[in-house]
């Protein structure tokens, strides 16, 4: 539906003098100051004072039609009656019988004086009624406009009747503009003072407050087997001192001067009539005097408080993944409602020894060329240490072997026992850079052997060396010593 104009912009159009062409028209009534003179042409070759008989036609014009704009419904009834807006209904009434007493037209002849009677019975229509006078504090002139609904505010039309439907045709809840808004942008379009919304009393809904979100860092095998850690972070929180209230012990809030408590300001853009938030309670109708803060808070209601958090993290989680914590987030600062949450983001060290997808693990083994041709064991690492994996003869490079149950949990559960991945071991076969003399031998036998041909080595046992002189024993079996011999000798002589 377009916008509707208002009276005094249709008013101000300049009428149209020029015809318009309309086979529907009907031809009007000339007028003497408007006559036009046309003459037909004549038809070659004949002659007669009828063909020359002037025709006259009166010009079809088109003109807009403005109805009456109404000149008290643009004025301020506060001003007309003479009160302040947030006066009561007893004062109200005084001003209006003063004024109507000395305005009347049976004891006031003056030019404008039954005019000015027609202004405050209109103003005093408006402010009498408490319906009326809600509406006009909250949209203006323009509630007292014909066909104007104040309801359709608080429903969420914002003035716009094919707005109703709008949202249910992308699949927001409730079918109107301002949950799809909502449901789009977050809490700028929410019932709290969107411009969608019914504000105070029409739509209200609880807010949620603000997540937060910290990070821990983990070492690989403290995230393959879970870990516990402490954290500290400050959130907002409800005031001990005025839990929450943001007033002095006895103590009471005032109602918005502003917006009288309605939590929203209207304006209108371009014929179109919006409300926003008012800005001077933040949407809330009320707000608090200085002397009636809470010292502590200073009249928010809500303080950052110092807390820690013992963090469970779950055996098996990955680098990037967060862990919710219900309810540990920020409270609203403006509005009632639950705390946001608290978001731990897990960053994990790469490990020098293993590779991670998913649950299984991988591991590069380097073995001894000697080992792979002829089998062997090897010493492999695990998450709970090292132990031997047998090789089997003739393993190439790049093979792998499987070690079942010895990977990673699951952080999702898989089953009622959350069984481990698996280790995988790539087998990497070394190759010497250097050989000894003897071992070039060994390699050059095993070529000749391969290829066919005699091996030029031989692996016979090295040959014994001479054997060690002995002396010869005598008859008694004693072996004999010359130098106890010729001492003998000696002693005889």
């Amino acid at each position: 539906m377009p916008p509707r104009l208002p009276a005094r912009a249709l008013a101000s159009f300049p009428l149209v003098s020029n015809p318009v062409a309309s086979s529907s028209a009907l031809p009007a009534k000339p007028a003497p100051s408007q006559r036009l003179l046309h003459t037909r042409p004549m038809r070659r070759g004949s002659v007669g004072s009828a063909s020359c008989r002037p025709h006259v036609s009166a010009p079809q014009t088109r003109t807009f039609h403005a109805s009456a704009s109404s000149s008290a419904s643009a004025k301020d009834p506060y001003e007309v009656l003479g009160v302040a807006k947030d006066a009561s209904t007893s004062d109200i009434k005084k001003a209006y019988y003063a004024l109507a007493k000395k305005l009347h037209p049976d004891t006031n002849k003056e030019a404008g004086s039954a005019e000015k009677f027609h202004d405050i019975q209109n103003a005093y229509d408006i402010l009498s009624d408490d319906s009326k006078r809600q509406a006009y504090d909250r949209y203006g002139s323009a509630s007292q406009q014909e066909g104007f609904d104040a309801d359709a505010f608080a429903r969420g039309a914002g003035g716009f009747g094919g707005f109703q439907d709008f949202g249910s045709a992308f699949g927001a809840r409730g079918g109107n503009a301002g949950d799809l808004f909502e449901s789009l942008f977050g809490g700028a379009f929410s019932g709290g003072g969107g411009p969608f919304g019914g504000g105070g009393g029409g739509r209200a809904r609880p807010v949620r407050g603000d997540d937060l979100e910290a990070s821990v860092t983990l070492s690989f095998l403290e995230a393959c087997s879970g870990v516990s850690r402490k954290l500290t972070i400050t959130p907002v929180v409800d005031c001990k001192t005025c839990t929450g209230s943001g007033l002095k012990a006895g103590e009471k809030k005032q109602t918005c001067a502003t917006c009288r408590g309605t939590g929203q300001q209207a304006f209108q853009v371009q014929g179109m009539f919006m409300a926003s938030t008012c800005q001077a309670c933040g949407g809330t109708g009320a707000s608090i005097p200085r002397a009636a803060r809470c010292g502590d808070c200073e009249g928010v209601g809500r303080v950052k408080e110092r807390r820690d958090f013992d963090v469970d993290v779950p055996a098996g989680i990955e680098d990037g993944m967060k862990i919710k914590i219900p309810h540990a987030g920020d409270m609203p600062l403006s509005a009632q409602g639950p705390p946001g949450d608290l978001y731990v983001r897990v960053n994990v060290k790469p490990s020098a020894v293993f590779r991670r997808q998913g649950t299984n693990l991988y591991h590069d083994a380097k073995v001894p060329l000697h080992t792979a041709l002829l089998g062997g064991r090897v010493r492999i690492p695990t998450l709970e240490g090292d132990v031997d994996v047998r090789v089997r003869e003739g393993t190439q490079n790049g093979e792998e072997a499987v070690l079942r149950g010895r990977g990673v949990k699951s952080v999702y559960p898989r089953g009622p026992r959350n069984e481990r991945g698996d280790l995988i071991v790539g087998w990497k076969v070394q190759i010497p850079r250097s050989l000894s003399p003897f071992q070039k031998k060994i390699l050059q036998a095993y070529a000749d052997d391969v290829e066919g041909r005699t091996p030029s080595i031989s692996f016979d046992a090295p040959k014994p060396g001479p054997a060690p002189e002995v002396d010869s024993p005598d008859a008694r079996g004693n072996p004999v010593d010359e130098g106890q011999d010729e001492g003998k000798k000696a002693a005889t002589g």
